[in-house]
């Protein structure tokens, strides 16, 4: 597996394992803080409802005093009847507390209450009985006065116990509930840093990786550095040791040319003088790469009038775009006008420009040699019919060694990088328009010549090359 996929690989797994382990604590503590949170409630409910069964145990107890003493005062046998219901109530309510899961401290105090109401129950009744069997009620009346309010005192004493008891409870329940928070808090805290520090772990991890791959890759970047910079120096050294050796073959060439006595070994020598050139064409090339890389290409700049230019041109290619049944159109919008450039540089351009506008332009198209003045700057503009650029080719054709081949044909990838090279050199610009299945058109500019400077000797300028 490539550095690159398994690196990716391990960043996806260690984040997701990140993430998995955040929605897991998460997932947890959510759910413990909801499961502490019931129970806490129901704890609570539970206590209230105690506490409104001693209520309702308290409210019964004062029903059967206060109609107990409306009968013996009335004699009514409704309030009788209501005496003996509130007296139900209360057993109820009393049964109903000891259903519940009291604590040892809370069952004595309902036993307690449950003793007193007794008595008291067992005096009212004597006291009933006594109303039955007499009409005098006033002794009656002191009778339960003296003996029965003491009781009923007792009575809500226990009661009022068994609430105190009940309210401490309740209290002891915040009190618990919320040491129960605090340590959930902590719970989560710890949770929380654990988490933190998984985090800055897989950080650190991954910044080591990080940090490993740029020196890798920046390692790469200056081998890759060097080894282009060795093969420049050795391009320019064989380019250069090769023009003279070469220039002596295509000497010798056309002197067996001139020189044959058949027409056999005129044709050879023809075809060696051929291959000679194209050689020492392709060292130019060659020669120009190496000396651009170097930021030394530099350019003679002199009035050249654009004319003479398309002329030369229309005599070079001419031949060619007939060859290939390709009509060739030349525009030049104002006549006289004249660039500061070095001559020969800019021919090579417009070689370049149009050797690939034949190439990729079939049989029967169109290309167009144009040459418009734009304030300072002549304009020029190569357009033809051929097939057009992809766009997302379109950033990289002034870049070294790359190419489109055309079915057939060969090249070398750096004849629009020396183009680009050379107008940069003269202070123009270059740049490309293309449509697929519209053609393409190339455009540079180059600085016009002064009227004034036309006729003075030409001064040599340099200027460093900025590759595409």
């Amino acid at each position: 597996m490539p550095t690159r996929t398994r690196f990716e690989a391990t960043a996806r797994i260690g984040y997701a394992a990140l993430t998995l382990l955040l929605a897991v604590g998460m997932a947890f503590s959510i759910r413990r803080f909801s499961s502490v949170t019931d129970e806490q409630i129901a704890w609570i409910r539970n206590k209230e409802n105690d506490i409104s069964l001693v209520e309702r145990l308290r409210w019964s107890g004062e029903l059967i005093v206060s109609h107990g003493r409306g009968y013996l005062l009335s004699g009514d046998r409704e309030l009788l009847a209501e005496a003996h219901g509130a007296r139900a109530q209360f057993e109820e309510n009393v049964r109903a507390l000891r259903g519940r899961a009291l604590s040892p401290t809370s069952l004595e105090l309902v036993g307690e209450i449950e003793r007193e109401a007794r008595n008291f129950i067992r005096l009212q009744d004597e006291l009933f009985a006594a109303r039955q069997r007499s009409e005098d009620m006033r002794p009656l009346v002191r009778r339960f006065d003296a003996e029965l309010r003491p009781r009923r005192g007792e009575l809500d004493v226990h009661v009022a116990r068994l609430v105190e008891h009940k309210q401490d409870v309740v209290e002891q329940c915040y009190d618990i509930a919320k040491s129960e928070r605090v340590r959930l808090e902590r719970r989560l805290y710890g949770v929380l840093g654990l988490l933190v520090l998984t985090g800055v772990g897989i950080a650190w991890y991954f910044t080591r990786r990080l940090g490993g791959l740029y020196h890798q890759v920046r390692e790469a970047r200056e081998a890759a550095r060097r080894a282009v910079a060795a093969r420049d120096e050795l391009m320019g050294i064989l380019a250069h040791d090769l023009r003279n050796p070469l220039g002596a073959i295509t000497v010798k060439a056309a002197m067996m040319r001139r020189g044959a006595d058949s027409e056999r070994t005129r044709q050879h020598a023809a075809s060696i003088e051929n291959v000679a050139m194209r050689m020492e064409r392709l060292i130019r090339t060659m020669l120009d790469v190496a000396i651009m890389e170097s930021s030394r290409f530099s350019v003679t700049p002199a009035p050249c009038a654009v004319d003479d230019l398309v002329r030369e041109t229309v005599e070079i290619f001419g031949p060619l775009s007939e060859s290939k049944q390709i009509r060739f159109e030349q525009r030049v919008s104002e006549p006289g006008l004249a660039i500061h450039a070095e001559r020969e540089r800019v021919l090579q351009v417009l070689s370049n420009l149009l050797g690939n506008a034949l190439k990729f332009t079939p049989q029967g198209g169109h290309v167009t040699l144009s040459v418009d003045r734009e304030e300072a700057m002549v304009r020029f503009s190569v357009a033809d019919t051929g097939p057009g650029i992809p766009r997302e080719n379109l950033a990289s054709l002034f870049e070294r060694f790359w190419k489109d081949e055309a079915p057939g044909e060969k090249g070398t990838g750096l004849g629009l990088y020396i183009a680009k090279g050379i107008v940069d050199a003269h202070g123009g610009r270059i740049w490309v328009e293309s449509e697929v299945g519209r053609g393409t058109r190339f455009y540079f500019t180059l600085p016009i010549a002064d009227p004034a400077a036309r006729e003075a000797p030409a001064a040599e300028v340099g200027a460093p090359l900025h590759p595409a």
